[in-house]
């Protein structure tokens, strides 16, 4: 039996079960994976090992930031990202065949203009949660906003 063919085995064998933990990622390790993280930034690289907490590791690893809908910056320089789990809101495997035909109906801008106007946004974002909530309080609602959860 060739090793392509035992792969494809232990792929179908992975694929008939049903994981609810951090097992289910496996059938994902050295495969292109999208990270969204909890702050609403993307990472977007090869998977390369986790642990039962859901921390990754992405090798050649790039950010994405998106705007608006129809721009988007990209760091140019790949990386090593180790994210912790509890900041890994979802990942899923890239087609890598496919991956980026959603980009060519975007604009691309430089990072650091990307992550400036994200950066601003973010800013906004939590000033005016902070102005709800203190209207909320004056009424005696309790609220629970957390300032790095934006997805």
């Amino acid at each position: 039996m060739s090793s392509g063919s035992s792969s494809n085995l232990e792929d179908l064998y992975l694929q008939s079960y049903s994981f609810t933990t951090t097992a289910a990622i496996i059938g994902s390790v050295d495969r292109k994976v999208f990270v969204l993280l909890r702050d609403g930034r993307s990472v977007i690289g090869v998977l390369r090992t986790f642990d039962q907490f859901a921390n990754l590791v992405i090798h050649d690893g790039v950010e994405r930031i998106y705007l608006d809908g129809s721009r988007y910056g990209e760091s140019t320089e790949p990386q090593i990202f180790l994210i912790r789990g509890e900041n890994v809101v979802m990942m899923g495997e890239l087609d890598i065949d496919k991956e980026d035909e959603p980009l060519e109906r975007l604009t691309r801008i430089d990072y650091g203009a990307a992550f400036g106007e994200w950066k601003k946004a973010q800013t906004e974002i939590v000033e005016r949660h902070a102005i709800e909530d203190k209207q909320l309080r004056t009424k005696g609602h309790l609220t629970s906003f957390l300032t790095d959860e934006f997805y």
